[in-house]
C-alpha cells in the first residue's frame, strides 16, 4: 500500500517539476519586470519554494524509512498513513507558502512603488514639456523691430554683443594710450559691455547700468555712452540700403556690423525672459528626485532642451553665462558642463572674450564630450 502511495507521489512529482520548469521562467520574468535586483530576490525564493514542495512528497519515506527515518527522527513505528504523511509534508508545505506569501506581497509592495514612480514620471514630463512650450513660444515672439523674428533674431543680437565688446575695448584702449584712466581689467570691460548690450543707454537704462557698475568706473562708463551715443548718429546719418557700422579689432582685423534696427537700445525686453525660463527649465531637470531619474536621464532630457537651440542662442547663452548676469549658470552644479548644454556650439563664432574650451573644458565630470565640433572636424578629415 505504501509502496503504492510512494510511487504516485513520485509520479506526480515528475510532473509538477516538469510543468515548474516549463513555467519558471516565464513566471519569474512576469514577477520580476521592475529591476533585475528585485529578480534575484524573487527567483531564489521561488526556487527555494518549489524546492521544499517537491521535497515534502519525498519527506514521508525519508523520516519513516527503517534505514533512514528511524536513525534520524524515531525509533518507534509511525502512525497511520494520513498521520504520517500528513504530520511530514506539512511543515515544508507551510514554509514554502510562507515563502510564496512573503513574495506575493513584496512583489505587490514593489508594484505600488513602481506605480508611485510612473506617476511621478508622468508629472514630471507634464511639467517638462509644458515648460519647454513656453520656451518655444519665447523664441517664436523674439522680435527686433518689422522684420526679426524668431530664431534669426539672434544671430543679430549676437553680432550686436560683439560688436558692442569690440567697441567699448577699442574706447577703453584709445584712453589707456592717453593715459586718461586707470587700468581696468578685462572681466569688468566685458561686463560693462554685456550690460549696455542688455540694458542699452539712454534716460533710464543708463541709470541702471551705471548703478550695477558703481563709482569706481562710472566716470569710464558716463565718456563710452557719449562714445557710443556717437556710433548710434552716425548710424542713424547712413541711407537705408546701407545701414552697416564698423570697428577695428585685434591683429588689424575690422568686424562690421549690418544691422537694421537702431544699436544699443537694449535687448532686456527680448533676452530676460527667454533666459530666465531656459534656467528654469534645466533646474527643473536637475532638481528632479535623483532615486527616480538617474544622471543619464537627467541630460537625455536637457538633451532635448539643446535640440530646440540654434547656433546663435547656444553663443549668447555662453556669454550671458560668463557676464555678471548670468553667473548662475556656471555656480555649483554648474549647468552648462553638467549637462553639455552648448554642445553644438559653433566654436569659430566664439572668438571674443573668453572662449567655450577654456571655461568649460573639453569634457565634463561625467566623461560626456562637452562640444561636437572637434568631433565633426574628426569626420571631415576622415573622408
Amino acid at each position: 500500500m505504501i509502496s503504492n502511495i510512494l510511487f504516485f507521489s513520485f509520479v506526480l512529482v515528475l510532473v509538477l517539476i516538469l510543468i515548474a520548469l516549463l513555467n519558471l521562467n516565464k513566471i519569474i520574468n512576469r514577477l520580476t519586470n521592475y529591476k533585475e535586483e528585485y529578480g534575484l530576490v524573487v527567483k531564489y525564493s521561488l526556487i527555494l519554494s518549489l524546492v521544499l514542495i517537491l521535497f515534502s512528497f519525498f519527506a514521508p519515506y525519508f523520516f519513516t524509512s527503517t534505514d533512514i527515518g528511524k536513525s534520524i527522527v524515531t525509533t518507534t513505528d509511525t502512525g497511520l498513513i494520513g498521520d504520517t504523511m500528513g504530520g511530514i509534508m506539512n511543515p515544508f508545505i507551510a514554509i514554502a507558502a510562507s515563502i510564496l506569501t512573503f513574495i506575493a506581497f513584496w512583489i505587490q509592495y514593489k508594484a505600488n512603488e513602481q506605480q508611485k514612480q510612473d506617476l511621478q514620471i508622468e508629472r514630471f514630463e507634464n511639467k517638462f514639456y509644458s515648460m519647454l512650450q513656453i520656451h518655444r513660444d519665447n523664441v517664436n515672439e523674439t522680435t527686433i523691430g518689422k522684420s526679426l523674428m524668431g530664431r534669426k533674431s539672434f544671430i543679430f543680437m549676437f553680432n550686436e554683443l560683439k560688436f558692442t565688446y569690440h567697441s567699448t575695448k577699442l574706447y577703453y584702449d584709445s584712453l589707456r594710450e592717453t593715459k586718461t584712466i586707470g587700468e581696468i581689467d578685462e572681466e569688468t570691460i566685458y561686463n560693462i559691455s554685456y550690460l549696455i548690450f542688455f540694458f542699452g543707454i539712454g534716460n533710464n537704462s543708463s541709470l541702471i547700468v551705471r548703478d550695477l557698475i558703481g563709482e569706481e568706473h562710472l566716470a569710464f562708463v558716463v565718456g563710452l555712452e557719449r562714445y557710443l551715443e556717437d556710433i548710434v548718429l552716425h548710424w542713424k546719418s547712413l541711407p537705408i540700403k546701407n545701414k552697416e557700422i564698423a570697428v577695428d579689432i585685434e591683429n588689424d582685423q575690422i568686424f562690421t556690423l549690418k544691422i537694421g534696427y537702431i544699436p544699443f537700445n537694449g535687448q532686456m525686453s527680448k533676452l530676460s525672459h527667454y533666459i530666465r525660463n531656459l534656467f528654469q527649465l534645466v533646474k527643473f531637470v536637475d532638481d528632479a528626485d535623483a532615486s527616480v531619474f538617474s544622471y543619464e536621464a537627467k541630460y537625455n532630457y536637457v538633451s532635448s532642451i539643446r535640440a530646440q537651440l540654434s547656433s546663435h542662442e547656444q553663443l549668447l547663452l555662453f556669454y550671458n553665462a560668463v557676464s555678471v548676469l548670468g553667473k548662475p549658470w556656471l555656480d555649483a552644479p554648474n549647468y552648462l558642463k553638467k549637462y553639455c548644454i552648448i554642445k553644438s556650439t559653433p566654436l569659430p563664432l566664439a572668438n571674443f572674450y573668453k572662449k567655450p574650451l577654456t571655461v568649460l573644458g573639453d569634457k565634463n565630470e561625467q566623461g560626456k564630450v562637452m562640444f561636437e565640433w572637434g568631433d565633426i572636424k574628426d569626420r571631415l578629415n576622415q573622408e
